[in-house]
């Protein structure tokens, strides 16, 4: 069987994806594996990779309309994966050090020892994250889009499909890993997976970069069209490479008419109520295991694979701006659930908070991956592409932000009796972005339902 480039290019994602949530998931099981008294150890490893991102997302977008576009690859491929083996090696070593004393309880050089260790950890995962967010700018806002040739209708749901289905599975692979007579088996794996891993994307992103000549350029990719003459084509090409020479300030950023969409995809990023890192701990302090924590993150992913067939039906229907309106409200209303459920849980059966924990946050899954996709669709169609890697740039460190505040209030509220505080601000700021964008639809259309119009 002969694979196209898009085959290639859907692989190459599914295996970056694997070890990537794979690596994710297990950091912060492993963390409260060794750290079992305080959720600040898993905080302060989020917070600092956030806001590593936070301040070099924009950087690193801008270094991307540098470098040719296969270089671009070879070296985020490179630094993760190395970020990610070392990293395992040294979470087998720390793992080792806590079977034979428990770190929590040591004093003098094991715990220093053991802190060293930590901090070169975090160091790693701040390399990890900003690779990661390479990979993705270049790959998703850029090879994608010049090998579809702009249209990315299929390419981009498919490419987040397979992003999902990697969250879904890998959590299950690992909860189950971990839950073996030793966790140190679950860093060997890991560890193997990523270095074979780095050999087979490097050979299919390789025989893409030599099979499309348009990545050959570092100009800003334009789509063929039957009415476009060769002068023209090349004067545009002239002008684009001028204007992808400067790039997009803050200033513009803020101005760009796709500034209020993006402000609403990173207040979602404050949420604690989602699989993350200080969700995954809390729920493995109050007692839940971690193959069921993986059973009900691979619930949740399902939810979300299901909102990527769900939006090309939906955006057919109502189009992509109203299709990011429902989605973000249904989100919304889906963990005002998880927060009801934080709040009675001293009142309600287990039965009960278990069903609206684990439910409310599975079903918001299926209004953020539609709403993820939608924003991305109209992001791609409201920027020229000379332009897109960089305002991409600006979302990530506006992300990062947001996502940097969510391990903020779990560093302040780090005990899992008072976790009902962050969980309540996270509800808030996702209604606030559903507003946010409700703003972007009302000024971009000029009402918000079909037939009714708001003067």
């Amino acid at each position: 069987m002969v694979l196209n480039n898009n085959h290639k290019l859907y692989l190459s994602h599914a295996l970056t994806s694997w070890v990537d949530r794979s690596f994710e998931f297990a950091s912060y099981l492993l963390i409260s594996k060794i750290y079992t008294s305080s959720l600040l150890q898993a905080s302060v490893y989020g917070l600092t990779t956030t806001l590593t991102a936070l301040i070099l997302s924009n950087q690193i977008g801008n270094w991307i309309n540098i470098l040719s576009r296969l270089n671009t690859y070879r070296v985020t491929l490179l630094i993760q994966k190395i970020s990610i083996v070392v990293s395992t090696v040294l979470f087998y070593y720390l793992l080792v050090l806590n079977n034979n004393n428990n770190i929590d309880d040591s004093g003098g050089t094991l715990h220093r020892s053991s802190n060293r260790l930590y901090a070169v950890i975090t160091v790693l995962g701040c390399t990890l994250k900003l690779s990661f967010i390479g990979n993705c700018i270049a790959i998703e806002k850029d090879w994608a889009f010049v090998i579809s040739e702009g249209h990315l209708e299929v390419l981009l749901p498919t490419m987040r499909r397979i992003d999902l289905v990697c969250k879904t599975v890998s959590p299950v692979f690992v909860g189950f890993l971990l839950a073996a007579p030793s966790p140190l088996v679950a860093t060997i794996v890991i560890c193997a997976w990523t270095a074979v891993s780095a050999v087979v994307e490097y050979i299919l992103v390789s025989q893409i970069y030599n099979d499309v000549p348009a990545l050959h350029s570092r100009a800003p990719y334009t789509p063929p069209t039957l009415t476009t003459s060769a002068t023209q084509a090349e004067s545009n090409q002239q002008e684009q490479e001028e204007e992808a020479s400067v790039p997009v300030s803050f200033r513009e950023y803020i101005h760009h008419k796709t500034f209020l969409i993006t402000l609403s995809v990173g207040m979602l990023y404050i949420n604690v109520l989602s699989f993350g890192g200080p969700m995954t701990s809390y729920l493995a302090m109050i007692g839940y295991s971690n193959s069921l924590l993986g059973i009900m993150k691979a619930v949740s992913g399902i939810m979300g694979v299901a909102g990527t067939y769900a939006q090309p039906l939906l955006s057919k229907r109502i189009g992509n701006v109203r299709t990011g309106l429902w989605s973000i409200w249904q989100l919304s209303l889906s963990l005002s659930l998880v927060l009801i459920a934080i709040v009675n849980k001293a009142h309600d059966t287990p039965t009960t908070t278990s069903v609206l924990i684990f439910g409310g946050m599975a079903v918001s899954r299926l209004g953020l991956w539609m709403f993820d996709i939608a924003e991305s669709l109209i992001l791609q169609e409201y920027t020229s592409s000379s332009h897109i890697t960089s305002i991409t740039g600006w979302q990530y460190s506006t992300c990062n932000l947001f996502d940097l505040l969510q391990y903020v209030l779990t560093i302040v509220w780090s005990d899992p009796a008072v976790f009902v505080v962050p969980t309540g601000i996270s509800v808030g700021v996702v209604v606030a972005a559903a507003g946010v964008y409700t703003g972007f639809v009302w000024k971009d259309r000029g009402h918000l339902l079909h037939h009714i119009k708001l003067k």
